[in-house]
């Protein structure tokens, strides 16, 4: 069974790109996507209009870029290693920074894979086609805690961050 993916990307060209190149890897299912990571938290908790499961079914698979507005790519990593009942889920950063330090704090705050944007469409296309071959037709994904419904009050939703704009 296919495996829901959230779509963690603030820019929307990107998004449809992601999108497009899915679908033509063979995917069936719509990506499931937000546009920063307080929303994503959102999302992952079932808060307001994301409370639908129908709608908005709880994800296996995270796709976080790390430069967002709000709660960046980091800081998302961090809360997710924080909650115990998200331990199940595969966290893979698809990013534009190859940088070293970014990329080894992004594992140390539990990602499970780290990819870099290729620019041309001909290589991203490439590239998820062996992302779906590798996460979505080969791999096999662990099943949530028994308690995995995970629900906190609003309160407890990270704060909000100010980031400098992206130049």
């Amino acid at each position: 069974m296919e495996p829901v993916i959230l779509l963690i990307e603030d820019s929307e060209n990107d998004a449809l790109l992601l999108q497009h190149a899915f679908k033509k890897a063979g995917l069936t299912k719509p990506l499931q996507i937000v546009r920063d990571g307080v929303d994503a938290t959102s999302y992952l908790l079932g808060l307001g209009e994301f409370s639908d499961r129908q709608k908005y079914p709880f994800p296996k698979i995270l796709l976080i870029d790390l430069n967002m507005p709000r709660l960046n790519g980091f800081e998302l990593l961090g809360w997710v290693k924080s909650k115990p009942d998200l331990q199940h889920l595969m966290v893979v950063v698809l990013t534009g920074s190859a940088r070293k330090l970014e990329i080894n704090a992004a594992y140390q705050l539990g990602a499970k894979s780290y990819l870099v944007k290729p620019t041309r469409s001909e290589d991203l296309q490439q590239l998820i086609d062996a992302f779906f071959q590798y996460w979505i037709v080969h791999n096999h994904l662990p099943d949530p805690a028994p308690e995995a419904a995970v629900q906190e009050p609003p309160k407890n939703q990270p704060r909000t961050v100010r980031q400098k704009s992206r130049k």
